[in-house]
């Protein structure tokens, strides 16, 4: 029976070191994949902002109505390109933290609705699956441990007599 403890606890250490590193790894291609859809909000911003500054429908609006407009756009791309670098140029520490503080929830619905998973190819990746899987092991000895000494029987010291 001690056989078949060591078995499923093996198998159950290796089963969710491999879901930590997938997890992982699927999380750093959804990181990916937002800051590319932020990209591309960015760039259609700046294109918006552009038009509002040059083009010929804003020239003939009234200067408040267009100052309002150029204003927003403005604003609006400020907005987006802090995010965007926040996130694209942050560490490999730091990113998932700068995601977390960055993201906007439109944006994360649709990201999470087109999201293609991913086979980590890049460093990043593959460290952020790497320490996942650790972070997993870990957990799961630790979670481990108090049920092993609740399970165990206590082992009794034998003493032998001097004689």
């Amino acid at each position: 029976m001690d056989q078949v403890w060591r078995i499923l606890d093996a198998f159950l250490g290796a089963a969710i070191i491999a879901a930590s590193g997938v997890a992982a790894s699927q999380a750093h291609a959804f990181l990916i994949q937002y800051i590319d859809l932020l990209g591309g909000r960015l760039n259609e911003a700046t294109a918006h902002l552009n038009n509002v500054q040059n083009g010929l429908r804003y020239r003939l609006m009234s200067e408040t109505v267009r100052k309002e407009a150029e204003t927003a756009a403005q604003n609006r791309v400020a907005d987006l390109q802090e995010a965007y670098h926040a996130m694209a140029d942050a560490n490999v520490l730091v990113k998932p933290i700068a995601f977390l503080r960055r993201a906007d929830s439109a944006m994360l619905a649709n990201a999470w609705q087109d999201f293609i998973p991913a086979l980590p190819r890049a460093a990043d990746g593959i460290f952020y699956a790497v320490v996942a899987m650790i972070v997993g092991f870990l957990l799961y000895e630790l979670v481990k441990l108090p049920v092993v000494m609740l399970v165990s029987e206590p082992r009794r010291r034998k003493f032998r007599r001097r004689g």
